[in-house]
């Protein structure tokens, strides 16, 4: 029997609602948490030296691809489905889980010091990376409860593990460094930022463990599962341009140098990220509903794009004086790359949101294939790169030029299969922001930059920017705000 139109919009308006209150939740602790981390990678950033930096991250990233190679993707399939996962789906889930982390986190133990010791310039401690085994085998847990919250868009639950998380890195991670821990200081804060989410989650979303397979239940679960793992672990071969090819061509102290710039170009990003999170169980519940999703899309890339290119503006802006004032002289090195870095994060608002919304809407398998040739891309393009002599910034500028490649690509599938158009909902906030920053490069370029001018100075750009773009586009602008708060009030 069919949903009746009215049925279907009441439905449609209740997913709207939660997806929204999921949003303002994250928005509002995450945001918070941002501050705070913010202030906290400037203290370790200031406290360790690049080289340190350049030696843990190629071990957090070799430790956290195996644990996704032990993910087949059953979590997200869990969310993704349009029937509500029964106990028989969440114990087969768990125990495959259990099994395949119990394997990663032995890899991890026992062959994680030969790879770390393959890539690195020096003699790591073996103990470095096998920790993370712990936190490895403990992943499989958190399975269940984090599945089921995100499916249900109760996010406020999810965000109190982030925030746990977040909390426990940088204290641990500043105390320890303050204590002279050197890099202990932070294997210790990434471990412990693994580990302590779990036990939050499985205490806000109780669910009692228990090992059983059901065969019926595997294949319905691994379909989507996969192709969604895949292109996961085929997205992290992309980024680990900087962890695997920094150390292993460059020596750590330039893989610290990228992995610092990258952290700051990520640093715009977080309302994308929260959207992203919000969007595959979002558009999972209306993939049948093909003008929800047009409209849905129209204004997730629309707003997304308006809160984050004007932090992109103040970084392209001020690089080189918010190094020098906020970071310190160690890092000046790594200006070069953060240009590059920020030119390839300021295109994620983009085929960051349309990834998980095309996978929601079934086009999983064509993601998948996307996944794979944006990742070959960008190994290709770094190989040759350094080849031409380009140096550590061949890495920064590999991963920009594959994401512009990537995004003309996504655009252009999302238009030709669903419908959607980019230019029209990113096209006046991308115009706006290069204007004001092109202006504002011209009227900072002479001046001496302190941390006044550097305050006053990024202000001004967002004013500027605000106040064009309410110009150009008001009106549209207080209609879809009148929407989100009726939305919002409902």
């Amino acid at each position: 029997m069919n949903e009746h139109p009215q049925d279907n919009s009441k439905r449609n308006m209740r997913v709207g609602q939660r997806a929204l209150s999921g949003v303002v939740a994250l928005g509002i602790r995450e945001g918070l948490m941002r501050i705070v981390a913010f202030g906290g990678d400037i203290i370790l950033f200031r406290l360790i030296a690049p080289d340190v930096f350049g030696l843990i991250l190629p071990i957090t990233f070799i430790a956290g691809i195996i644990k996704h190679f032990s993910d087949l993707g059953l979590a997200a399939s869990l969310v993704q489905s349009q029937k509500e996962p029964d106990e028989q789906d969440l114990r087969t889930v768990f125990t495959i889980q259990l099994l395949l982390a119990s394997i990663a986190g032995t890899i991890v133990f026992f062959v994680g010091p030969l790879l770390i010791q393959s890539l690195d310039e020096g003699k790591p401690d073996h103990w470095m990376i096998r920790v993370f085994g712990i936190s490895v085998f403990f992943s499989a847990f958190r399975v269940i409860p984090a599945s089921m919250l995100e499916r249900h868009l109760q996010f406020s639950r999810l965000a109190i593990g982030d925030i746990a998380g977040t909390i426990w890195f940088y204290a641990a991670g500043i105390f320890l460094a303050l204590s002279g821990a050197g890099p202990w200081a932070l294997i210790t804060a990434h471990v412990g930022a693994s580990l302590i989410p779990i036990a939050v989650l499985n205490t806000l979303k109780p669910w009692v463990p228990a090992l059983e397979i059901h065969r019926q239940r595997i294949w319905p679960n691994l379909d989507f599962g996969a192709k969604f793992q895949a292109q996961r672990l085929l997205l992290m071969l992309k980024d680990s341009l900087i962890p695997i090819l920094g150390p292993a061509a460059f020596g750590r102290t330039s893989t610290g140098l990228l992995s610092w710039a990258d952290k700051l170009a990520q640093q715009p990003l977080l309302f994308t990220q929260l959207v992203a999170r919000v969007s595959l169980p979002t558009f999972s519940r209306l993939q049948s509903d093909r003008a929800a999703v047009l409209l849905g899309t129209h204004l997730a890339l629309k707003w997304t794009s308006l809160v984050t290119f004007p932090v992109f503006i103040v970084i392209f802006v001020f690089a080189s004086d918010i190094t020098r004032v906020i970071y310190g002289p160690q890092w000046i090195d790594g200006v070069s790359v953060l240009y590059w870095l920020a030119a390839n994060a300021v295109l994620v608002p983009v085929n960051g949101l349309l990834l998980p919304i095309m996978n929601a809407v079934g086009r999983s398998g064509l993601m998948t294939c996307f996944a794979a040739i944006w990742s070959i891309s960008s190994w290709a393009i770094a190989f040759l790169l350094i080849a031409l002599g380009h140096g550590f910034a061949s890495v920064a500028m590999a991963l920009a030029l594959s994401q512009a490649i990537a995004t003309i690509s996504i655009v252009f599938v999302a238009w030709k299969t669903i419908g959607i158009d980019v230019v029209k909902a990113v096209g006046n906030p991308a115009i706006t922001a290069v204007v004001v920053g092109v202006v504002a490069r011209f009227i900072v370029d002479p001046m001496n930059v302190n941390i006044y001018v550097l305050v006053i100075g990024s202000v001004g750009c967002l004013f500027a920017y605000c106040a064009i773009l309410y110009a150009t586009d008001g009106k549209e602008i207080r209609s879809e705000l009148g929407q989100v708060a009726g939305l919002r009030n409902n």
